[in-house]
């Protein structure tokens, strides 16, 4: 549905980027959950090709053939926009195992709401499905198992509406990628649109403590067009010219770039811009859609020439910190920021 231009805007203060990013890759919602999937030995029968921690998961099945796994949902999201919401998380989930060079081939889902009862939670239920639906069908990736759980609530206190989502997706293990960065002087390229969507953000959750607003839209052609390009570039990179893929979700660009550095240990010099975007919007907005991929310089003219969506060169691995609109971040300080808050809260 169109959002109404009269929306009223959510206007706060922003602290120094240096700040806000640290504080962000703390965030329950974006640090690392090592802590939990390490409680058990993910590499059983020794078919893992990918370890947790990436976009997802991926398993060899045979010696042409890995399927990629991961899970996703966003609370928020669904809570201020049911349809959008919940289409973001199949869409989100989608994105990261295309992220990894597998194409989507089935949804899984869990469908958390309060007591249908209440006229709001079933349409909030109702709208929540169609939303997912229509993600599902445009990528071709029937819902093949879930379950619903209502009623999930205590003394008039609700959650949050909670779909989480799997998907799994099937490829030729040559075209498996990862989103760590390969080489210094790789080309750092953004395909997907950046919007003025900061409401219903991780960034307005942790800095501001704010949960308010619209949640990002799904442009289902951009997000369906877009995933299609990422998975041909992969598919025709018979020389391997793109090293790395990750997609852009919870805490947008700047956390985004920030995993691949954490990961790699190589850092990037990026410059951001947009005129219709201030510069918190272009670090920390949601939108759907969004993959970054490097590329090797000497590729680089050859991979933009067979992109017909949105894409910009943003900049190149170099160093070892994150540099990211003249903002400065050191490994060590991304890396600690982003390790061990799950095992603090487990304490």
């Amino acid at each position: 549905e169109e959002i109404p231009e009269d929306l009223e805007k959510v206007e706060v203060e922003h602290p120094p980027v240096k700040e806000s990013l640290l504080k962000l890759l703390s965030s329950p919602n974006i640090a690392s959950k090592s802590w939990v999937y390490k409680q058990y030995d993910h590499e059983v029968q020794v078919r893992t090709v990918v370890k947790p921690g990436d976009d997802a998961a991926v398993l060899r099945i045979d010696e042409d053939t890995a399927i990629a796994l991961t899970t996703d949902s966003n609370t928020i999201h669904t809570k201020l926009s049911p349809f959008d919401g919940a289409a973001g998380c199949v869409a989100e989930a989608i994105r990261n195992v295309i992220s990894m060079g597998a194409t989507p081939y089935a949804v899984v889902d869990c469908l958390n709401f309060g007591n249908p009862e209440t006229p709001e939670i079933l349409w909030q239920f109702k709208t929540a499905i169609e939303g997912m639906a229509l993600v599902a069908e445009k990528f071709d990736a029937p819902v093949i198992s879930g379950n619903v759980s209502f009623y999930n609530e205590t003394e008039g206190i609700k959650i949050n509406p909670t779909p989480a989502v799997g998907v799994i997706g099937v490829e030729n293990i040559e075209n498996i990628r990862t989103m760590d960065f390969k080489n210094e002087g790789d080309k750092i390229i953004l395909i997907g649109k950046t919007y003025d969507e900061l409401t219903g953000s991780e960034y307005h959750r942790t800095i501001h403590n704010l949960e308010v607003g619209t949640a990002p839209r799904i442009r289902i052609d951009e997000e369906l067009a877009n995933g299609q390009t990422v998975l041909k570039l992969i598919d025709e990179d018979v020389n391997k010219d793109i090293t790395a893929v990750h997609d852009v979700s919870a805490g947008g660009l700047a956390v985004a770039l920030s995993e691949m550095v954490i990961k790699s240990g190589l850092g990037c010099d990026v410059t951001l811009t947009d005129d219709e975007l201030d510069k918190i919007q272009l670090l920390y907005s949601e939108s759907h859609g969004r993959y970054l991929l490097t590329v090797k310089p000497d590729a680089l003219d050859d991979v933009l020439s067979k992109i017909d969506v949105d894409v910009e060169v943003i900049g190149e691995v170099k160093g070892t910190s994150l540099n990211v609109n003249n903002h400065e971040f050191s490994w060590e300080d991304l890396n600690d920021a982003y390790h061990g808050v799950i095992e603090k809260y487990m304490a």
